[in-house]
């Protein structure tokens, strides 16, 4: 196998730690936000709004949830195909390139979706719980 090969195999093995602990990191994130959202389900039953909000993030994270699982999945056959690569010294081909690629991109959108729904999940539970007050 050339040298070349096996930085890219190296890089994309590098890679796919990084996206694997992000992704877990995300599942462990979204249950715990979810049993956040459980108390403010009550704490916002009598403010309709907020308690839309609320049913609108317990969704978001729900998503989530589903998206990790399935991000995983899609990544443990992609390390798959890489194995298969390495044992038929034919690692990285057009299709794998593209594959990786492919995945790559997903992670990219995944990881900006997440941070932002973040965001706002935490400005909302911050004003929930310090509301500003205009004089």
């Amino acid at each position: 196998m050339a040298t070349s090969k096996i930085q890219q195999l190296t890089h994309a093995y590098f890679e796919h730690k990084i996206w694997r602990n992000e992704l877990e990191l995300a599942r462990q994130e979204a249950s715990f936000f979810l049993k956040i959202l459980d108390e403010y389900k009550v704490k916002t039953l009598s403010q309709p709004h907020n308690s839309l909000v609320v049913a609108e993030f317990v969704n978001q994270f729900h998503h989530f949830q589903r998206l990790v699982k399935r991000l995983l999945l899609e990544m443990q056959g992609i390390d798959k195909e890489m194995a298969q690569g390495v044992i038929s010294d034919n690692i990285f081909d057009k299709d794998q390139k593209k594959d990786h690629l492919y995945f790559n991109d997903e992670m990219k959108y995944f990881e900006t979706d997440y941070r932002e729904t973040k965001y706002r999940f935490r400005r909302f539970i911050a004003s929930f719980e310090n509301p500003v007050t205009l004089n």
